[in-house]
């Protein structure tokens, strides 16, 4: 009797160590099979994305054909809005024509991907 008590001692604490010992030899995830997609981190602004809402959001009135805002191309533009939160404020807030874009219309991340498209412009 006193050998199972004395063995009970001595193989519970093992089990236990040998238990949390487990996790830690788990093979890392399985790699996918083809090139490596580049992923985009959330908050990083992106031109090309820019480009695309610009285009879907802003183009039809900040074109020289549309006269109804400036374009963006051609006005100095980089000089009268020399930071970025004058942009950011009047996006947000809108001025006659342009309507105010909300977080529902342009949520962040596409904020600062337009933003960044505008000052890669030449």
């Amino acid at each position: 009797m006193r050998y199972y008590v004395i063995s009970a001692l001595v193989v519970l604490p093992l089990l236990a160590l040998l238990s949390m010992i487990a996790p830690l030899a788990v093979k890392p995830a399985e790699r996918p099979i083809g090139p490596e997609m580049a992923v985009v981190q959330p908050g990083a602004a992106d031109p090309s994305r820019g480009e695309a809402l610009y285009r879907s959001k802003c183009y039809g009135c900040h074109t020289q054909q549309a006269n109804v805002g400036p374009d963006f191309a051609v006005s100095g533009f980089k000089t009268r809005y020399a930071d970025d939160e004058s942009i950011i404020a009047i996006l947000r807030a809108g001025r006659s024509p342009m309507p105010a874009f909300t977080e529902k219309m342009l949520d962040e991340q596409g904020l600062a991907d337009i933003i960044a498209y505008l000052r890669s412009l030449p």
